[in-house]
């Protein structure tokens, strides 16, 4: 129904991020998901030993019918692979993959991510373990650029995650870029409540079901909040992709116009 909603009664853009558990039942079903336009699709390993052992479930053969499915109903998929020190070694046989499967690709860092939710925080043990060297995962990334050309991580992600990502304010860790997520996104929660400045880290929730989002985004508040940018003591060593590409156009906005155009038009290649 929010597919629909979304895709077909408004005509956004809109996806479906995925471990394709579910998937193949829904794209079955030509009725169902329609207006859908992509899905953005987990995949770790190149093979299904590997890849499920990892999940804790039986899901890659899942993930490659959803694939199939998606092209028979012409629905791009961009394969999102979190790079650990354990599969880094299979970047290039998951790249390969990808391409073969017509599937665009985006290959991000693991990362210490840190979720507040009701005054509690959910951290993962030992995620230190699995955090590849960022050099090693840079240096690589720009090797598999130039051979493979459905890859989505751009030279300009690669150096604000290698250089430590957003945050680490005043000095910061990079200079290249600030976060602007707060700006380029509504978290709205199943609630009809609206996070700010994100779903990972809300300070402040605003009932978009008592005013309207135009009211809310343009409040004093909110406004506030967003000339913080990644100054957040939360912020520091932030690298998520989602925040890196949403804060691209903000400072190259020619060459970013032109990737988001092909994002709409689903030439996600």
């Amino acid at each position: 129904e929010l597919v629909y909603h979304a895709g077909v009664v408004h005509d956004f853009m809109n996806g479906i991020a995925t471990n394709g558990y579910l998937m193949p039942q829904f794209l079955k079903e030509k009725s169902r998901l329609e207006g859908l336009d992509y899905i953005l699709l987990s995949l770790d390993y190149p093979t299904a030993e590997l890849h499920n052992k990892k999940r804790g479930i039986k899901v890659f053969d899942r993930v490659l019918e959803t694939i199939a499915l998606s092209n028979k109903r012409d629905i791009s998929v961009i394969i999102s692979t979190v790079v650990m020190k354990d599969n880094i070694q299979f970047l290039e046989n998951i790249c390969e993959l990808a391409e073969n499967l017509n599937c665009s690709i985006e290959l991000f860092p693991c990362e210490d991510i840190i979720r507040d939710h009701r005054n509690l925080q959910y951290k993962i043990n030992n995620i230190e373990d699995m955090i590849p060297d960022l050099s090693v995962w840079a240096k690589l990334l720009h090797s598999l650029r130039s051979k493979y050309k459905n890859i989505l991580t751009d030279p300009i992600s690669i150096n604000v995650v290698e250089k430590g990502g957003f945050g680490g304010a005043p000095e910061y860790h990079q200079t290249s870029l600030r976060c602007h997520v707060a700006e380029a996104y509504l978290f709205v929660r199943y609630d009809g409540f609206i996070d700010y400045p994100c779903k990972i880290h809300p300070i402040k929730s605003f009932n978009a079901l008592k005013d309207t989002i135009n009211n809310i985004y343009y409040s004093s508040e909110v406004r506030e909040i967003m000339k913080q940018h990644d100054t957040y003591d939360f912020c520091d060593k932030c690298r998520l992709g989602c925040a890196i590409a949403s804060s691209l156009p903000t400072t190259w906005k020619t060459l970013y116009a032109k990737y988001i155009q092909g994002y709409l038009k689903g030439n996600l290649r």
